[in-house]
């Protein structure tokens, strides 16, 4: 059978449904969108519910080093007979789809009926539903009526798909904006804002600015504590001695996103959770491969920085945590990244960063994909007369060579497919590690 073209938008994703049987309409959700942060956000907001004794499935994209992964019930994934049975039985239904001319499914539509079904069985009381790419055509904007939208910061990635200007961009991701249902926003530029508020304007939909927030950093080392407060004119929330244990200012930004999502949800008296369930969450909050310490001596640290916004972000947590915990110690940094990327502004980002924190020791690898950037032309990209770098294009003998280095700190950095192998790299070598 030949696949037809089928109809561009969620025709497909909505029919698919309805053979399905609609599970999405069993489910309540908290639906999260955004370029960097998301996943970040998903835990905080998740591990907050779970704190106030709420049973929360979580679905976001990517996988560090399972699929599993991207199907969460407090903190278990799926098991491969369950995925493996309900994703079959969601294939069963290609050929009759593609029959009515609605084309074959994506491997997204495929994982998010899956994922939806999964839920559906188990049913937990709150679903945190993570967008793949941009919002309106999101294959994840079936649902109707989630109990709160958050867009996360937005900057430039998949600008083939979703527009080379901010404020393109940020109109698709506010096509997860629901009728009267508030959203919370966390870019603090002028052109996102006016996006964002004009849709939630639209749409009768509250519009929560997290970028309002002032925040002061008490902490700054494998726990950020800070004191915040953030007020719309109308409300005003105020907390002390917020302590996280994902590093970095940026998450400082998403924590303060992710409560005042379950805040929203608190006083539309959709849930029931107190200040110290909300801070206990937030402590306890975990995401994987977001500037994660493996180990501390020496200190191995893997962060998923595949674009340049994120990359920045990357760059300013070491410059932070080289007055504190990195002090004066020897680092070696491994990155690696796919072609189709900004690689050229990342390694400007890189280099820049890497020499203000006189880091000037680098291994670039290619991450297994027929994506990866290859190693020798990233080589050339990066080394001056401030960094010396070695290409090695097999990652697992990367990993190797920064291991056997002698240096205090190993950095690694770049595609979410190289970090996912050096963490399965180092729980062969070090014993499973706590995911």
């Amino acid at each position: 059978m030949t696949a037809k073209r089928g109809p561009i938008g969620l025709s497909r994703m909505k029919r698919l449904l309805e053979l399905l049987g609609n599970p999405e309409e069993d489910l309540k959700f908290v639906h999260v969108a955004g370029t960097n942060g998301k996943g970040s956000v998903c835990q905080f907001i998740a591990s907050m519910l779970r704190a106030a004794g709420y049973s929360v499935g979580v679905f976001t994209s990517p996988h560090v080093m399972e699929y599993n992964e991207r199907f969460d019930i407090d903190r278990n994934y799926i098991s491969d007979d369950d995925f493996c049975r309900i994703a079959t039985y969601v294939m069963s239904f290609a050929e009759q789809v593609n029959d009515e001319g609605y084309g074959y499914f994506s491997e997204f539509e495929i994982l998010t009926s899956t994922a939806l079904l999964y839920f559906k069985e188990r049913l937990p009381d709150i679903v945190i539903l993570e967008t793949g790419i941009g919002g309106k055509m999101d294959m994840t904007n079936v649902i109707l009526n989630p109990l709160v939208s958050v867009i996360t910061q937005i900057g430039f990635d998949h600008v083939d798909m979703l527009g080379d200007t901010l404020a393109k961009i940020a109109e698709a991701k506010a096509g997860i904006i629901k009728e009267g249902v508030p959203v919370i926003s966390e870019s603090s530029e002028l052109e996102v804002k006016e996006v964002i508020s004009d849709v939630a304007k639209e749409k009768n939909a509250k519009f929560i600015d997290a970028s309002l927030a002032k925040y002061r950093i008490n902490d700054y080392s494998e726990f950020m504590d800070f004191d915040f407060e953030v007020s719309d004119g109308t409300d005003k929330v105020k907390m002390d001695g917020v302590r996280i244990s994902l590093i970095g200012e940026h998450q400082i930004r998403n924590a303060i996103t992710a409560l005042l999502a379950v805040k929203s949800m608190r006083d539309r008296m959709l849930i029931d959770i107190d200040e110290l369930e909300m801070r206990e969450g937030l402590t306890s909050a975990r995401n994987m491969g977001r500037f994660e310490i493996l180990k501390n001596n020496p200190y191995i640290v893997i962060d998923g920085s595949h674009n340049p916004q994120g990359l920045k972000a990357a760059m300013e947590t070491l410059k932070e945590l080289r007055e504190t915990i990195f002090k004066n110690k020897r680092i070696i940094t491994v990155f690696g990244c796919f072609g189709d990327k900004e690689y050229q502004d990342m390694t400007e980002i890189l280099r820049s960063g890497l020499t203000a924190v006189d880091a000037n020791e680098v291994i670039v690898t290619e991450p297994v994909s027929p994506r990866a950037l290859k190693a020798e032309k990233l080589k050339k990209l990066l080394e001056d007369e401030n960094i010396a770098v070695t290409a090695i294009s097999d990652e697992e003998t990367a990993f190797d060579r920064a291991l056997s280095s002698g240096a205090d700190v190993m950095l690694f950095l770049g595609s979410i497919y190289l970090i996912g192998d050096i963490r399965i790299f180092f729980n062969r070598k070090d014993g499973k590690i706590n995911v």
